[in-house]
C-alpha cells in the first residue's frame, strides 16, 4: 500500500555548533585534482575541489564521520574524521583508477551505488524518492521500462508480468520480497532500502550468473562493515521501531533492530477507499552479523523474521450492498549467510547461502486457504583477471517445496533447480569490451534442461558516450498455478534484442534504449483446459532517462519516459492482444532539492496512458480502456538536533489533489454492474521522526 511508513535513513552522527571542514586533494605526483567531491558519508554536508585542488564546507555535526573523496579516473578515498569544536584541515592523495571515460558494460542496467563511478543513481536517490514513500519498488517505478499498475503487487518490466522479475539479495532468490497480497492493493516490498549499498536493477538483457526471470533481475547487496557503534529509535504515523549496532575491532559487528506498524492511526486520519476490519499490522524483527578476515574478506549474516495480519469487507460484484470478510495472516522468514573474499593471490571466491520460508493464511467468507513455501538455495562463484579478460563461472541450487490447500483440498509440489554459468568481460581495447557468458539449468518438476547464451558489446565513441548492443536467451519455470494442474510442460522463453546509447559526465546522464523481445513457449489454457506451450508474443519499445544535477544548484531530478507496445497469445486469451498490465506511455518526472544544508524538499510526477481491461459486455476481448493514470507526491525531511542526538523529522504528501485514478473495473456475472477499482485512499499523508544515539 502507497501509505505505508516511510523508513528513512538514521544517520551516525548528532548535531551541534558548526565547523569548516577544508583540505586539498593531489595525485600521486603533487599535482591538484579539481571538481573532485568531498563530502561526509550519509551526510548532505560536502562539496567539491577548485582549480588547485582546495575544497571548504561546513557543517553541524559531530563526533566521528567518514570523509569520502572521489573524482573521475581515481580510486575513491574515505578517511575517518572526528569532529569535535574546531575546525579541520586535511591534505589527501587520490590514486589513479578506473576513469568513467573507459568503456563499460552498462546495457540494460540501472545501477546505484556510492562505490561505481559510472553509475546512474545514488543510493540515496532511491531512499529519498517523493514517489517511493520509503519503498524500494515505488522508487524503481520511477525508472523507464516500468508500467504502473496499481492494483497488483510487484514489478511490471518492459511488457511482462509481474512473475518475470525477481529480487536476488546477497546472490539469492527472494521467494517472497513483498509483503502479503490483498485482492486489488498492491504490497510493498519486505526490506528496508537502507539495508543495501548497492543496488542493480536490469530492465533487460542481464547476465548469465542470474536466471528463472524473463523479463528483469533486481540485484541487491547489503551493506558491509559498519563504522560505529550506534543506537537509533523511530516514531511514526504507522508505528515505532528500534536499532542496536556494536562494532568490535573494527573487524567485526553484530546489527539488530524491531519495528511495530500499525495503520489503524493514520486509516483514521485518511479517509479510506476500503472497508476495513482490521488495518495492516504486524512484527519486523532483524539480525545481523558481519565479519572482516585478515586477507580482507568478508563474512555476512542476515536474518529477518516478519508476521502481520490484515482483514476488509470486500463488496460483492453481484450485489451492491453484500460484502465478504476476507482475512489475511502472514508469517516470513529470509536467512542469507555469504563471503567474499580472495583465495591465494589471483581467485576471487563468493558463496552465498539462504533460507526463505513463508506462511500465508487467507479466508474468505467460510473458505480458508493459503500456502507454505520453503526454499533453500546455494551459489558459489570464481573469478579472476587474466590480461584483459575477467572470468567468472559458478553453481547454483534451489530445493524448494511448495504446500497449497483450499479447505480440505491440499497439493504439494517438490522441485530442485541446478544452473552452472560461465561468462567472461573483456576490453580488445579502450574503446570496445564485450560481456559473452551461457546459462544452463535444469529443473527437476518438468525434467527439461535448457540453454542460454548472453552476449553484449559496448563501443566508446568519445570521452564521455558510448553505444552498446546486447542479445539473450532467458528461461522460467511456469508458475506454480499451472505446474499443479500439469508437469507435462517446458521453459517459457524470452529472447532479448536490445541497443543503448548513453552520454555521462559528472553531473549529467542521458540515455535511450530501444528494445525487442520475442516471447516463446508461453503457458497456454486452450478452451477444453488443456495447458500447454503453444503461448507467443512480443514487446518492444523505447526508455528515455535524463538526469541532471548541474543546471539549478542544490537540485536534482530526472526524467524517465516509456514506450512500449507489446501483444500476447498466452494464458486464458483466446487471441494475440495487449495485455492489461501494459501502458503504453509512461512518464516520470521526480526532483529533490536541498533548500538548506539540513533542509531538503522532494517532488514527483508520475503519468501512464490508460489500461485495457475487459467488458463481458463487449464482445472484443480487453478492448475497452481506463482513463489515463496522473500522480503527484511531495516529501519534505529536516535535519535537527534532539537532546544532543541526531534527528531527523520527515514527511510527505501523496496526490493531495485527489487526482481521479482508476486502474480497471469488477462487473457482476451477467455485466450489469460494474465497480471500477481506484487507490485504498484518494489521497494521504505521513509523517515521523528517527533518533540517532552515538556511543
Amino acid at each position: 500500500m502507497r501509505c505505508l511508513p516511510l523508513i528513512f535513513l538514521i544517520f551516525p552522527i548528532y548535531l551541534g555548533a558548526q565547523i569548516t571542514i577544508s583540505g586539498k586533494i593531489s595525485d600521486s605526483k603533487g599535482n591538484p585534482i579539481p571538481l573532485a567531491n568531498v563530502y561526509l558519508k550519509n551526510i548532505f554536508d560536502g562539496g567539491s575541489t577548485d582549480v588547485e585542488g582546495y575544497f571548504t564546507f561546513n557543517t553541524n555535526t559531530k563526533g566521528f564521520a567518514i570523509l569520502i573523496v572521489s573524482s573521475t579516473g581515481y580510486e575513491k578515498l574515505e578517511k575517518k574524521v572526528e569532529i569535535i569544536n574546531e575546525d579541520i584541515y586535511v591534505e589527501l592523495t587520490l590514486k589513479t583508477g578506473n576513469n568513467l571515460s573507459e568503456v563499460i558494460i552498462s546495457i540494460g542496467a540501472f545501477e546505484a551505488s556510492d562505490e561505481k563511478k559510472a553509475t546512474i543513481l545514488k543510493p540515496l536517490d532511491i531512499v529519498t524518492n517523493p514517489a517511493a514513500s520509503g519503498d524500494l519498488y515505488g522508487a524503481l517505478q520511477t525508472l523507464p521500462g516500468v508500467t504502473i499498475v496499481g492494483e497488483e503487487t510487484g514489478l511490471f518490466v518492459r511488457g511482462g508480468d509481474a512473475s518475470e522479475t525477481k529480487t536476488i539479495i546477497d546472490g539469492t532468490l527472494i521467494a517472497k520480497p513483498f509483503n502479503a497480497d490483498v485482492p486489488n492493493i498492491p504490497a510493498r516490498g519486505r526490506f528496508d532500502p537502507f539495508l543495501f549499498k548497492g543496488t542493480l536493477f536490469s530492465t533487460g538483457g542481464y547476465s548469465a550468473q542470474y536466471g528463472q526471470a524473463l523479463s528483469s533481475v533486481l540485484i541487491l547487496e547489503t551493506n558491509d562493515l559498519p563504522n560505529n557503534n550506534e543506537y537509533s529509535l523511530g516514531l511514526n504515523m504507522a508505528g515505532l521501531s528500534g536499532s542496536y549496532t556494536k562494532v568490535w575491532k573494527e573487524k567485526t559487528a553484530l546489527l539488530a533492530s524491531a519495528g511495530y506498524t500499525d495503520l489503524s492511526t493514520l486509516f483514521s486520519l485518511v479517509p479510506q477507499n476500503r472497508k476495513w476490519i482490521k488495518p495492516p499490522n504486524g512484527f519486523t524483527g532483524t539480525l545481523g552479523f558481519r565479519h572482516k578476515t585478515n586477507k580482507d574478506g568478508m563474512f555476512k549474516s542476515y536474518l529477518q523474521y516478519q508476521v502481520g495480519s490484515i482483514a476488509l469487507n470486500i463488496d460483492s460484484n453481484e450485489n451492491t450492498l453484500m460484502e465478504s470478510p476476507f482475512e489475511n495472516k502472514n508469517k516470513n522468514l529470509f536467512w542469507n549467510n555469504s563471503y567474499k573474499g580472495f583465495i591465494g593471490n589471483n581467485w576471487r571466491l563468493f558463496v552465498a547461502a539462504s533460507i526463505s520460508y513463508d506462511d500465508d493464511t487467507d479466508q474468505l467468507e467460510n473458505n480458508k486457504f493459503g500456502s507454505k513455501q520453503l526454499l533453500g538455495q546455494s551459489r558459489i562463484t570464481l573469478s579472476r583477471k587474466i590480461g584483459s579478460f575477467n572470468l567468472r563461472f559458478g553453481n547454483e541450487t534451489h530445493f524448494s517445496q511448495d504446500d497449497n490447500y483450499f479447505n480440505q483440498f491440499t497439493s504439494k509440489i517438490n522441485n530442485k533447480l541446478t544452473a552452472i554459468y560461465a561468462e567472461t568481460e573483456f576490453k580488445l581495447s579502450e574503446k570496445i569490451a564485450w560481456r559473452v557468458g551461457a546459462r544452463s539449468e535444469y529443473v527437476s518438476i518438468i525434467d527439461v534442461l535448457n540453454l542460454a547464451p548472453r552476449i553484449s558489446f559496448a563501443y566508446k565513441l568519445g570521452i564521455n558516450s558510448m553505444f552498446s548492443l546486447a542479445y539473450g536467451q532467458f528461461y522460467q519455470t511456469p508458475e506454480q498455478e499451472f505446474l499443479r494442474q500439469s508437469t507435462v510442460l517446458n521453459y517459457e522463453q524470452a529472447a532479448h534484442y536490445i541497443a543503448n546509447y548513453q552520454w555521462q559526465t559528472k553531473q549529467r546522464i542521458f540515455r535511450i534504449e530501444a528494445y525487442f523481445k520475442d516471447y516463446n513457449n508461453l503457458v497456454l489454457t486452450e478452451q477444453n483446459n488443456t495447458i500447454n506451450n503453444k503461448g507467443f508474443g512480443f514487446s518492444k519499445g523505447i526508455d528515455i532517462f535524463w538526469r541532471d544535477q548541474k543546471t539549478i544548484p542544490n537540485l536534482t531530478y530526472w526524467l524517465s519516459y516509456s514506450l512500449v507496445d507489446a501483444k500476447r497469445f498466452y494464458r486464458n486469451f483466446t487471441s494475440q492482444i495487449t495485455p492489461n498490465f501494459v501502458s503504453k506511455h509512461t512518464l516520470n518526472v521526480v526532483a529533490n532539492y536541498k533548500i538548506t544544508p539540513l533542509t531538503r524538499l522532494g517532488v514527483a510526477y508520475t503519468f501512464a496512458s490508460g489500461r485495457l481491461f475487459q467488458n463481458p459486455n463487449n464482445l472484443n476481448s480487453l478492448a475497452e480502456k481506463t482513463i489515463d493514470y496522473h500522480n503527484i507526491n511531495f516529501s519534505g525531511s529536516y535535519l535537527t538536533s534532539l537532546f544532543g542526538n541526531f534527528t531527523v523529522i520527515y514527511v510527505s504528501l501523496r496526490n493531495p489533489f485527489g487526482i481521479k485514478q482508476v486502474f480497471g473495473y469488477r462487473y457482476s456475472d451477467d455485466g450489469t454492474i460494474r465497480n471500477p477499482i481506484i487507490p485504498s485512499s484518494d489521497w494521504s499523508f505521513f509523517a515521523g521522526i528517527s533518533v540517532s544515539i552515538r556511543k
